[in-house]
């Protein structure tokens, strides 16, 4: 099987940190580390890149990171951090000189049309012709999309669903969950090359696994390494590498790379 790159574009939660009104919360100010956009990833092998996720920092990421090229689109759920930066796929679209594909389960793809719908249907086609097509995939499926194997969870969070996804049976992807509706899932991953996980805050939250819960479906997984993303500002990265990485588990940090 082929190299795979991983880009961590952002590692921050919905708010980013710091939070607005330079609210820095347990983070150290002065580590650049900490400063994390909004969630989101890149996977790239063979000339093939695919992206997790549109955040509302979308652009910033793309540019700060090179990336000049996406070929398809993978939606973990409708929240506005993962979906709300779509419109800088425009400029994807340019360079791409072709609709993208972007792969999203149904309650995704309702909410994606209701709120951009300008993005996969034009009433202008001359001026503003579409760029995106959605292409429906559900939970529980394997798909092969741009040569990469991807396998679709179904995880809980909150009072919604989110998916997760094992791709090429190297990389678990598992941001937004509070728990997995599959009992044997972590079985499935069990001793996978790279777990990228959710880790939102220490206390206990309604839609996300809570710290401790986190480190012990790790202990159980026993990944060979594990980036924890979607971090708070209560979250500081020096405070977590030295606890965790002796583990070979790791706080990502915007721009972090991971080759498998």
């Amino acid at each position: 099987m082929s190299n795979i790159k991983v880009t961590i574009l952002g590692s921050g939660g919905s708010f980013g940190v710091p939070v607005l009104s330079n609210r820095w919360g347990n983070c150290d100010s002065k580590n650049p580390k900490n400063i994390r956009t909004r969630p989101g990833a890149i996977i790239e092998k063979n000339g093939k890149t695919i992206l997790i996720d549109a955040n509302p920092d979308l652009r910033q990421q793309l540019i700060a990171n090179k990336i000049t090229s996406v070929n398809s689109v993978l939606f973990t759920h409708a929240h506005a951090d993962h979906t709300h930066g779509i419109n800088d796929l425009r400029a994807i679209n340019l360079s791409n000189g072709h609709r993208l594909p972007v792969f999203a389960d149904q309650k995704t793809k309702i909410s994606l049309l209701n709120a951009f719908e300008y993005i996969f249907k034009s009433k202008n086609m001359a001026q503003y012709p579409p760029i995106c097509e959605i292409i429906d995939y559900e939970a529980g499926k394997t798909y092969q999309i741009d040569g990469f194997k991807i396998d679709v969870i179904k995880q809980n969070h909150g009072n919604m669903d989110s998916l997760g996804y094992v791709i090429d049976d190297k990389i678990a992807y598992n941001l937004d969950v509070k728990f997995f509706y599959d009992e044997t899932y972590l079985d499935k991953i069990k001793e996978i090359e790279c777990l990228i996980i959710g880790c939102l805050r220490y206390e206990e939250h309604p839609a996300h696994a809570d710290y401790e819960q986190i480190l012990k479906w790790i202990e159980y997984v026993k990944p060979k390494v594990t980036y924890l993303s979607h971090m708070t500002a209560l979250i500081d990265y020096v405070t977590e590498y030295e606890k965790l990485s002796k583990m070979s588990i790791f706080p990502s940090y915007d721009g972090c790379v991971i080759n498998l």
